[in-house]
């Protein structure tokens, strides 16, 4: 009896002592796997944003790579642990097609995620608008795309939402393609221009309204006068004749875009202010109403 209890006693040690083998080995692979994703990750990072200098692009297929590797450090520990992995991905391959019809808006949004990602229609710090919203581009993650406002708020669209619908990139860089070491992007900026349309009254001197406004606008700081670049001349002309004004397009090159909203207020309350000064009116819509008795 006792020789029975001894030889129980140590198959149940082996049993512990062969469990915590493997236990630890799991855990070791499981630690390892997720400290070595982090590594890929970081690494491919490091790596293309030395080669291609596209962080948005380095940063989408950094987490690539991590997602890559932790599904197969997951299959690697439920192994070690003995788990039928390959039993596993033929009932996985077997319902593929529900998986695929179940996560299919997720699945849409990683397929329009490396589009975006391949095709490029903006870049990080891009100024777009997407869906009647403004801002500037922050990340594109494997579902979603971030985009931060002018107040602040951050937007969060499916990538999915962003590939099929109009974008509008106020800021789209001149070059095409993926910059090597050796460009200089120093010119590669592209420069956000003002469109504002203004009325005046029909007794008011069309010549003298255009050099107002002229004025005005390149006394607004951040304006550019296009004494170096021709093309960024400020310019001003008659629109429209409108029922109740003269409509004056401006047009005018701003030189720093982050201060592109400021400097429209800016240069709108410019022109405001001299047009008064110039007791030029400003007409707004007025209704006549006649009454009969």
């Amino acid at each position: 009896m006792k020789d029975r209890i001894f030889e129980i006693l140590g198959l149940m040690l082996d049993e512990i002592i062969n469990a915590t083998i493997v236990g630890s080995k799991a855990i070791f692979i499981l630690i390892f796997g997720i400290w070595f994703a982090y590594f890929v990750g970081g690494k491919v990072k490091k790596i293309l944003l030395k080669t291609l200098k596209d962080e948005m692009l380095a940063g989408f297929l950094s987490k690539v790579a991590y997602v890559a590797i932790m599904v197969l450090v997951v299959v690697a520990t439920l192994g070690t642990m003995g788990v039928q992995t390959t039993s596993i991905i033929a009932a996985l391959g077997a319902a593929g097609l529900a998986i695929a019809l179940a996560l299919k808006d997720s699945l849409s949004n990683l397929a329009s995620g490396i589009m975006l990602v391949v095709l490029r229609p903006f870049t990080k710090d891009d100024t777009v608008e997407i869906e009647n919203n403004i801002g500037i581009i922050e990340d594109i993650s494997l579902f979603h795309t971030y985009m931060r406002t002018p107040d602040g708020k951050v937007i969060i669209m499916p990538n999915a939402i962003v590939a099929t619908t109009e974008i509008i990139n106020y800021t789209a860089k001149h070059k095409k393609g993926i910059k090597k070491l050796d460009e200089d992007d120093s010119d590669d900026k592209t420069i956000r221009r003002i469109d504002w349309l203004v009325g005046v009254g029909y007794n008011s001197d069309i010549d003298k309204v255009k050099e107002i406004i002229l004025q005005a606008a390149l006394s607004t700081n951040n304006i550019n006068d296009g004494k170096e670049d021709s093309s960024k001349k400020v310019f001003v002309g008659v629109n429209e004749l409108k029922p109740s004004a003269i409509e004056f397009a401006v047009r005018a090159w701003v030189i720093d875009n982050d201060a592109f909203f400021s400097t429209k207020c800016n240069m709108i309350e410019n022109v405001k202010k001299a047009l008064d000064s110039n007791k030029i009116e400003i007409p707004y819509n007025k209704m006549d109403i006649n009454i009969k008795k």
